[in-house]
């Protein structure tokens, strides 16, 4: 989590004011005075990110629900995912992991796929997602 916290001080240092969320997993989640900030205004519980720091967050299928929230409560916040995948459309056609993913996808007969197929092709091409996430981040 050190790369996270590092980010979320990058970010204050140019914004104080604005409440950071970083996506994580299946959560967004807040830091430090962030997290305490939201505990007080919205009501989030606070729990330990480490001994120093705390956070607090909520899922990212309740997302819409926090907007209006923080809409309403003047809160000014940015999402931050710190794992998008950016790629250009040169690196796109030459990188062979995704057109792999590409022309897996386009050459599924969802009329004849088994539960058992069905699985082992959305696994690997989760292992491949991953893979690739791990290269774009070196």
């Amino acid at each position: 989590m050190s790369k996270l916290f590092d980010q979320y001080k990058s970010l204050k240092e140019k914004d104080e004011g604005k409440i950071y969320l970083f996506k994580s997993g299946i959560f967004y989640i807040a830091l430090d005075k962030d997290a305490e900030f939201l505990s007080n205004a919205v009501g989030f519980k606070l729990t330990p990110l480490n001994e120093n720091i705390k956070k607090c967050g909520f899922p990212i299928s309740r997302i819409d629900y926090y907007k209006k929230i923080f809409d309403i409560g003047n809160i000014n916040y940015e999402l931050i995912d710190m794992n998008p995948i950016i790629v250009d459309a040169k690196n796109l056609k030459e990188n062979k992991d995704l057109n792999f993913m590409i022309n897996k996808l386009q050459n599924i007969d969802f009329n004849d796929i088994t539960y058992k197929q069905a699985y082992e092709t959305l696994e690997d091409l989760s292992n491949r997602a991953k893979q690739i996430t791990l290269n774009c981040m070196e």
